[in-house]
């Protein structure tokens, strides 16, 4: 006599459970009735290849029950399904990408996706261990394939399993954050990003999160949440010199408070002298808000002196030399600020879309060149157009 549905969905319960005596029992159960197998054939497989242990007494015998009571097609087909969480646990790379020719970890990762939601249904039994490897291969799409969608879809599963998964919220929210709120997309989930920004925070060494808030209500322009946020993070970690940096940009830039912003990058000196941000912070509070030309200048090569390829520094020169009418000067730092080599230095497309409208008005209005100025000008628009895309 076979076990009844009521049954089976009991042994799969007992199966998946995060005690490992209820699995010896189910196990044992299946030992004398061997013939459930088939139907317990995906508990069985999860319990066997997912674990984090080995017990030959469990996960032995659930496999020596798999290779007993399938055939050598069906146990191949059901391992394939599955295997693309086990790789994720180990440290390993593909050299070539994800996209190379035959890449095994694509072929297994769409195996996977063409069953998941029967995996889904049965960890839901005991999730946390689940959404940990939902968690993983998310992260290693999005770092070693670069592909958001993928990351994103696989963030959203570890969190259907444990919406409390710390690393899955932040995944989430820094792929919806950069990919798609700061090119105005997707702002209906900002509350959400915020919300998972916020539960990160556990004490000062998660005090960046503070920081990615702020920067969150910046990008929508809430720049009096930004404030409040960049506030809130340095009342709990008052010399933290990403938020001291940062903070005083956006009062330079956005509030017009130059003192204070003032006071925040010379705070952030006397903890770093040689922090090539905050030296070019400083630079800029001289020259755009005191119009401290000699100061600016000095700290703006200071900031050089320590890092060549500080971008924001020669533009900053471009900008001060531009004001003091040493057109020739501007331009070769405004280019020095756009260009390493061939390669433009700055990773966001909206700061590079800035650099080549400066050159447009010193081509345009300064240092009379036509043609340069329309040649920048097309480089700036087909940058608008890959950034609404």
């Amino acid at each position: 006599m076979s076990f009844s549905s009521h049954e089976i969905e009991q042994l799969a319960t007992l199966l998946l459970s995060p005690e490992r005596p209820n699995k010896r029992i189910a196990l044992g159960l299946l030992e004398r009735k061997p013939q459930a197998v088939s139907e317990l054939q995906i508990p069985l497989c999860i319990t066997s290849y997912l674990s984090d242990d080995f017990d030959h007494d469990i996960e032995g015998l659930a496999h020596n029950l798999l290779t007993n009571e399938l055939s050598e097609e069906e146990l191949y087909v059901l391992q394939n399904q599955i295997i693309i969480l086990d790789y994720v646990q180990y440290k390993f790379s593909v050299p070539e990408g994800w996209h190379s020719f035959q890449n095994p970890l694509q072929k297994y990762l769409n195996l996977h996706l063409d069953v998941i939601e029967s995996y889904i249904n049965l960890f839901k039994k005991n999730p946390i261990p689940y959404s940990r490897l939902y968690c993983l291969l998310a992260g290693r799409i999005f770092k070693e394939w670069m592909n958001h969608n993928k990351a994103l879809y696989f963030y959203e599963k570890s969190l259907e399993l444990n919406p409390d998964n710390i690393q899955a919220q932040v995944g989430f929210a820094k792929i919806i954050h950069t990919i798609f709120i700061k090119k105005g997309k997707r702002l209906q989930d900002f509350e959400l990003v915020l919300q998972y920004y916020l539960n990160a925070y556990k004490d000062p060494k998660n005090i960046i999160f503070y920081n990615n808030a702020a920067m969150l209500c910046k990008d929508i322009g809430d720049i009096d949440r930004s404030v409040y946020f960049y506030e809130e993070g340095l009342r709990l970690c008052p010399d933290d010199l990403i938020l001291l940096n940062n903070y005083a940009n956006l009062l330079l830039k956005y509030k017009g408070d130059f003192f204070k912003a003032k006071e925040l990058a010379t705070k952030g000196l006397s903890i770093s002298p040689i922090n090539t941000s905050l030296l070019d912070t400083l630079a800029h509070i001289e020259l755009v808000g005191f119009k401290n030309y000699k100061v600016a200048e000095d700290l703006f090569k200071k900031a050089l002196k320590f890092n060549g390829e500080a971008h924001y520094s020669h533009t900053g020169l471009g900008d001060m030399y531009l004001e003091i009418g040493n057109y020739k000067l501007s331009e070769h730092f405004y280019k020095q600020g756009l260009h390493n080599g061939l390669q433009y230095v700055s990773r966001e497309v909206t700061e590079v879309v800035e650099k080549l409208e400066k050159l447009v008005v010193l081509y345009s209005c300064y240092f009379i060149d036509p043609e340069k100025a329309i040649y920048y000008k097309r480089k700036k628009e087909r940058l608008c157009k890959k950034m609404q895309k």
